[in-house]
């Protein structure tokens, strides 16, 4: 049988037991998937090598979901840019961003060295998803609306408002799961499962 493993990234000051992860992670783990939340090194002041040396070590293979939050989206994008191996299966992206909107010089010197190249990006993972919370104060709506449409994907906005941390209390985002859920592009509805 096969096994799909999601690997749940982090942003800037997050952590493994952050907000919606260990929700998302439970209801993965019941439908028999695996999963893990990676601890990304020096989570307050972020080196994007080491960020994406840690999440490119984790891909498992094509049965390889991953799920990040802000600045771990961003992570993803780099350690998928330098993925030599089989597409994973999805990418779901949460309050992300793709381009430096943030005025500061040693931000954007390291976390954007050059351009993304989304036609190759896009070859690097079968699905992608982008999702954001209405009113986000961190990340604007659009950096989430201009992602998707450099990806050629969908926006989903939440219901639920904010940049989806712990201090907003985001434990539970069913859209998150919904998109995890939704393999080979068919949306699988998880209130459904839950009957």
């Amino acid at each position: 049988m096969f096994v799909m493993h999601a690997i749940l990234v982090h942003g800037w000051k997050g952590w493994p037991e952050n907000a919606w992860f260990p929700w998302l992670r439970r209801e993965l783990e019941r439908r028999g998937w695996t999963t893990e939340a990676l601890a990304l090194p020096r989570p307050i002041l972020p080196d994007r090598r080491e960020w994406v040396r840690t999440i490119r070590s984790a891909i498992t293979g094509s049965d390889t979901v991953l799920v990040g939050h802000s600045l771990g989206c961003l992570a993803i994008l780099w350690a998928l840019d330098e993925h030599d191996g089989p597409p994973v299966e999805r990418v779901v992206c949460v309050s992300g961003f793709a381009r430096p909107f943030v005025p500061i010089r040693q931000y954007r010197e390291q976390w954007f060295p050059r351009d993304f190249d989304f036609q190759a990006l896009k070859t690097k993972a079968k699905h992608w998803s982008v999702i954001h919370g209405s009113f986000d104060p961190l990340v604007p709506v659009n950096e989430g609306r201009w992602l998707a449409e450099h990806l050629g994907v969908p926006f989903t906005q939440t219901k639920r408002s904010g940049h989806l941390t712990q201090e907003e209390r985001a434990f539970e985002v069913p859209e998150i799961l919904d998109a995890v859920l939704s393999l080979l592009g068919c949306v699988i509805d998880a209130a459904a499962l839950d009957g």
